[in-house]
């Protein structure tokens, strides 16, 4: 497993119902691989949206800060399988917003499933959202590709992500991304792959934030890849 931003979560759940059957079945399920995959993000993996000075902001209805376009790159030392998911280190200073121009098609990430946090104010105000959308099309060693997604399962079924809310990413790590085959939805393995990003944020109107001192944008998210 490898991640960007190196971060570690374990999550265990036990469940124990009172007089259940006397017996359990314990699967086991993995995949042995010779194959190393690295991801890396464009402009070093920081999306920079700049100084705003709050005159230049409303006071009276949330701001929509625009966007900006990364890409993710996946390189691998053989033809590999491999999808990739992300997850918001920052998710508690999340305030669910509506973004707009969330993918390449210009469509809005409305859904706290779909957004991002950016930090707190000094008063402990959730300063705002943002959402990473993703293109439909992917370019997989040199050929496009479409985008691909499905749930983390044991035995994922796989969809094409080309419209809408398919889209934008999932903040909680609960969907991979990867390559496919259109005509069948069966899963490309390759040795580069890059997907396009598209990067929106939007903040609070100022009213609510009440900033009187210079204010950081800080979000973190981790993308983890995940061979298949």
């Amino acid at each position: 497993m490898k991640k960007i931003i190196i971060a570690t979560a374990v999550a265990m759940t036990l469940s124990a119902t009172a007089h259940a059957d006397s017996t359990a079945v314990l699967k086991l399920k993995g995949v042995l691989t010779n194959n190393a995959c690295t991801p890396t993000l464009s402009d070093g993996a920081v999306v920079d949206f700049g100084t705003k000075y709050i005159s230049s902001l409303s006071a009276t209805a949330d701001n929509q800060l625009g966007y900006k376009d990364i890409s993710l790159t996946i390189n691998c030392s053989a033809a590999t399988k491999v999808a990739w998911s992300i997850t918001d280190d920052h998710a508690d200073s999340m305030k669910k917003m509506t973004i707009d121009n969330a993918t390449f098609a210009g469509d809005q990430a409305w859904s706290s499933t779909n957004q991002y946090g950016v930090g707190k104010t000094a008063g402990g105000v959730n300063i705002g959202a943002y959402s990473v959308g993703m293109n439909s099309n992917v370019t997989v060693d040199g050929n496009v590709k479409a985008l691909g997604y499905s749930a983390i399962a044991d035995d994922p079924m796989w969809l094409l992500a080309n419209t809408g809310s398919q889209l934008v990413t999932h903040s909680d790590g609960s969907i991979q991304y990867s390559a496919l085959n259109s005509s069948d939805r069966t899963l490309v393995p390759f040795m580069n792959a890059v997907f396009p990003l598209r990067v929106a944020l939007a903040v609070q109107k100022t009213d609510t934030l009440a900033i009187t001192d210079d204010t950081p944008i800080d979000g973190q998210a981790t993308i983890t890849l995940h061979y298949l």
